[in-house]
């Protein structure tokens, strides 16, 4: 089946897209979005009802304003608001099957997959995207939404068989790399000088201090970790001497917040980038590992378009129901988004990330080729 073009601007086309992969109108009445059929007719109305608030930028009056002139149905603001609360559930399935159906290339002979978690700040609540991003697409291969509460762990994101998974400090964690081995694919983590108990052969305690380069060029050492049963290597580098100072003045102004003395060995660890992988040295060696971790930066790049151009930081909302729906509406057209910046660049996996970002707002303003007055709408 040829996939639908996003190209024209239609809403109808944008319709098209979503319906290949979810029914909207059966998942619309199995997740509660649609309870009974009463002035909006259709489960695309009501889509479209929640990125007008969304990515289109209206309050819930303007909101309701447009609906009526678009021919949703005749709305006040607090029969948006009545709607909108019910439907982040299906918001948050449509999200999924959008991303489930979209997985790119290896890259390099290897098939990766950046996974990182952001923090949304809010006034009624802090909230934590959970994402992996596939930089053989140049875009987000998996998005969850939660709670600030939910703390960071590798399996908030698909893991895909085969896979090589990379990630921060945040997730050395021995059950993250159990949940990766588990499903066939690798691991490679930055690790921080205490962030785990590593063990030598014997089973004695692996002194990693003691092991520090002198020169430059980075080293590694064969160690283990109680949980898991393969050898696992870690990579040690010492980093430029001003990234050093600045890691450094970084966590004694943490340490002085805290209201503790540094560690001196906190202080020196802060010289050194320190990695632990499950990858096999045949096919990966030192340097290569090293560089492939230096390819994080496009799960971080990728975060700041979804705040900076996106604009998914500056939720408006404080009730959580509302807010999530906000949310994830914005997350829906970036994927779009995204998907249409493909299709309009034609870009190889290899090519530079396209910066550009078009909201589905943008779509229809452009089929109209003027605006009224309002924030983009959607």
């Amino acid at each position: 089946m040829q996939t639908a073009s996003l190209q024209d601007g239609r809403w109808q086309s944008i319709v098209a897209r979503i319906g290949e992969v979810v029914d909207l109108e059966a998942t619309a009445r199995e997740f509660g979005a649609i309870k009974r059929v009463r002035k909006i007719k259709s489960a695309a109305g009501l889509l479209r009802l929640a990125l007008m608030y969304g990515p289109g930028g209206q309050s819930m009056a303007s909101a309701a304003a447009l609906a009526g002139d678009a021919g949703i149905a005749a709305l006040t603001d607090k029969a948006v608001e009545g709607r909108l609360r019910t439907m982040a559930d299906w918001l948050a399935h449509i999200l999924t099957e959008l991303l489930a159906h979209e997985h790119g290339a290896a890259v390099g002979g290897l098939d990766v997959g950046l996974v990182d978690g952001s923090l949304i700040c809010a006034r009624g609540g802090d909230w934590r995207l959970h994402a992996r991003y596939d930089p053989a697409r140049g875009r987000f291969g998996d998005l969850t939404l939660t709670t600030a509460r939910e703390a960071e762990r590798v399996d908030r994101s698909r893991i895909i068989e085969g896979q090589v998974i990379v990630n921060d400090r945040g997730y050395a964690r021995v059950r993250n790399f159990q949940d990766v081995l588990a499903a066939n694919s690798d691991f490679l983590t930055r690790i921080g000088w205490r962030s785990l108990r590593l063990q030598d052969a014997d089973g004695q305690a692996f002194d990693l201090m003691a092991k520090l380069p002198e020169g430059d060029a980075p080293i590694e050492h064969m160690v283990h970790l109680h949980g898991i049963a393969r050898p696992l290597r870690l990579v040690l580098q010492r980093v430029p001497e001003a990234a050093a100072e600045r890691q450094r003045r970084k966590r004694v102004r943490k340490s002085r917040n805290a209201g503790h003395q540094i560690d001196t060995r906190t202080e020196i660890a802060a010289g050194y980038l320190m990695l632990l992988t499950s990858l096999p040295f045949a096919s990966q060696p030192t340097e290569a590992v090293v560089r492939l971790y230096r390819s994080r930066w496009q799960v971080e790049l990728g975060f700041k378009r979804l705040k900076s151009l996106g604009g998914i930081d500056r939720l408006p909302a404080s009730d959580p129901d509302i807010a999530r729906t906000w949310l994830l509406a914005h997350l829906i057209a970036a994927v779009l988004t995204d998907e249409l910046a493909n299709e309009l660049v034609g870009f190889p996996p290899s090519a530079p990330l396209c910066e550009t970002t078009i909201t589905v707002a943008c779509l229809e303003n452009r089929q109209a080729g003027h605006t009224d007055g309002h924030s983009a709408t959607a």
